[in-house]
């Protein structure tokens, strides 16, 4: 159970973030030591997840972490991340997490692939864009263009997060959960679980979209990035047991 759960974290997280980075690249002016680093964390998370997945989604991280090195590589030759390197990251990055959904999912396909997705691009935009806001502090001289795309993103993710999990619960989540009445959030374990993912994980990232967007707006990017630091944990958090909800269930909760 741990190995599965580190590996669907690990592995959304490699994937939600080299997609934000890649986005991000192709429409703005990024920093050198910004791109080596986020593309050499994607290759590092990818691998782990790969060693750690007991199944047959294994692969699908190991073939990105290579082409999360690959780009790595790229970068740290001086090329950056053009367009077409751009192009290639987000191509891999959207296919990952579904071809792992796809090889990995107990019930309806479809479900795993909306939950998939929907964490993956909510990890990624949360943690690439508080990774972001440091670059700030020590090149002043940085655009706020880029920050406030990824706090778009972010805003993005949270309200994809939300549907995704509405769409399962309305497709059997609740059988699932035991839930028929609100005592049923303490008295059911799966219930109790979910109040907590549901709590810190998508109540809290909603509340603290609405404050970086204007903090960004603002060009304080100082706080910002503390709200980031913030919407990082509590995301980590709710992704952890949403993680741990899928295998426990095999609903992407």
């Amino acid at each position: 159970m741990i190995g599965s759960v580190t590996s669907l974290l690990a592995g959304q997280l490699a994937a939600g973030g080299l997609f934000v980075v890649a986005v991000l690249a192709w429409a703005n002016e990024l920093p050198g030591s910004f791109l080596r680093f986020c593309t050499l964390s994607a290759a590092g998370s990818a691998m782990l997840a790969g060693v750690v997945d007991p199944g047959p989604a294994r692969w699908v991280w190991l073939g990105f972490a290579g082409v999360s090195a690959t780009l790595y590589g790229l970068v740290r030759s001086g090329r950056g991340l053009r367009k077409p390197a751009a192009a290639l990251a987000v191509s891999a990055a959207a296919a990952a997490p579904i071809l792992s959904a796809v090889l990995s999912s107990e019930n309806d396909p479809g479900l795993a692939i909306a939950g998939a997705v929907s964490s993956s691009l909510l990890l990624g935009a949360v943690t690439v864009t508080m990774i972001l806001g440091h670059w700030y502090l020590v090149d002043t001289s940085l655009s706020i263009s880029p920050l406030r795309d990824g706090a778009r993103w972010f805003s993005i993710a949270v309200a994809l997060r939300w549907g995704a999990v509405l769409l399962v619960l309305g497709y059997g989540g609740w059988e699932v959960l035991r839930v028929s009445r609100v005592a049923d959030f303490i008295f059911s374990t799966n219930g109790l679980f979910f109040l907590f993912r549901s709590l810190m994980g998508l109540a809290a990232p909603l509340l603290l979209a609405g404050l970086i967007w204007q903090t960004v707006k603002m060009r304080s990017t100082q706080s910002a990035t503390g709200l980031l630091y913030v919407a990082l944990i509590l995301v980590l958090f709710g992704e952890l047991v949403s993680q741990f909800l899928l295998v426990m269930t095999g609903f992407p909760l």
